[in-house]
């Protein structure tokens, strides 16, 4: 058995904020160095598998925010949600917006959304502009109003 050290919680720290930078990855080394490697584990893929030189030094549970891994439908829109967001950059932050502002935003394109749907040859990319727009604004409600994560 492995004796855990000093250098294996520093490595085990900075994996876990390479795994909460990224959530894709999946596996973080210690380059150039190489004398460690982690994997990303755990049904909440919240734990830190750690391996030094092929032996396992611990897996240290519960290190990072779970992560249950998004559909591939919301990691696109949420995707889309993001370009949007940067495409507005230039008006400032939601943080200041009153909710009866957003609400009034997130109402316009919920019923520009209708119109579209109505239409016999409705456009695609309206649709998608208009279903991020609320979801964004919505967002931004949640953000400024909302009373954090849902259990």
């Amino acid at each position: 058995m492995t004796h855990i050290t000093n250098q294996h919680l520093q490595f085990v720290e900075k994996a876990k904020n390479a795994f909460q930078d990224n959530p894709v990855l999946e596996t973080y080394r210690n380059h150039p160095q190489n004398e460690m490697i982690a994997l990303r584990m755990g049904a909440d893929r919240d734990c830190v598998h750690v391996f030094e030189l092929g032996d396992e030094v611990a897996n240290f549970v519960q290190q990072m925010d779970p992560q249950p891994g998004p559909r591939k439908e919301v990691r696109e829109f949420a995707h889309v949600m993001e370009l949007m967001l940067a495409s507005n950059n230039h008006k400032g932050h939601w943080k200041n917006e009153h909710w009866e502002y957003l609400k009034r935003k997130l109402s316009k394109n919920y019923h520009a959304l209708v119109t579209e749907l109505l239409k016999e040859d409705h456009d695609k990319y309206e649709i998608t502009q208009r279903c991020t727009n609320i979801a964004n604004f919505a967002m931004m409600i949640s953000d400024n109003y909302g009373g954090g994560k849902l259990k």
